[in-house]
């Protein structure tokens, strides 16, 4: 199965001192358990939700185009809760919105779609509205039928990523917090669901 990882810096792995990030880990448990996954990791640091829907199908369509075993995982919003330089946010909530229905509308049609919404960097300002992103996309996904993991709240309460931030460059965690959100990710019964459906390692001939 091949899966493009789509976002911003946190699914990059921004922070990580293994440059794997939580997509990376992710794909090395289910292959270290022999499943045949490929990860296409697909996230640019800094960008909103405008800048992933000006590039997402162009990147997409080289790597599952004309595949029936592929898949794509969005993630992304923190950086459209960021203030600008006059106190707004980089991308208003509506507008957010509204370009997360068109990406899942036309993903959707071309590949089984997963969405993971986006996490708490353990500061109020900012995870105020990023906690209220999350909860309107999980009420978007819902309708659109496309299942949604909320991280937000389980990693605010997780032990090591908020602390690896408040560590680190203020923003990102270390290998440790990614972990955690990649153990989210390998327990959410819609991923399982997905990796059931993948041949297992050695299987092609």
């Amino acid at each position: 199965m091949r899966i493009c990882f789509i976002g911003d810096s946190y699914v990059t792995g921004t922070g990580d001192e293994a440059c794997q990030g939580w997509a990376g880990r992710l794909c090395a448990m289910e292959r270290r358990g022999g499943l045949d996954v490929t990860l296409y990791n697909l996230g640019v640091r800094g960008q909103t939700s405008r800048d992933i829907a000006r590039r997402w199908r162009q990147e997409t369509a080289p790597r599952l185009d004309g595949r029936d075993e592929g898949g794509i995982v969005l993630s992304f919003g923190v950086n459209d809760c960021t203030r600008t330089t006059a106190g707004r946010p980089r991308v208003a909530p509506a507008e957010s919105l509204e370009i997360t229905r068109l990406i899942l509308e036309q993903a959707r049609q071309l590949c089984p779609v997963l969405m993971v919404g986006p996490p708490p960097v353990g500061r109020e300002d900012p995870d105020i509205r990023t906690h209220a992103l999350s909860t309107a996309m999980a009420a978007l996904c819902g309708r659109l039928t496309v299942p949604f993991l909320p991280i937000w709240e389980p990693l605010r309460m997780d032990p090591l990523w908020c602390a690896e931030i408040a560590h680190g460059d203020g923003a990102h965690p270390a290998g440790g917090g990614y972990a955690a959100l990649a153990r989210l990710v390998h327990q959410w019964p819609a991923w399982r669901a997905w990796m059931r459906t993948v041949a297992p390692l050695g299987a092609r001939a």
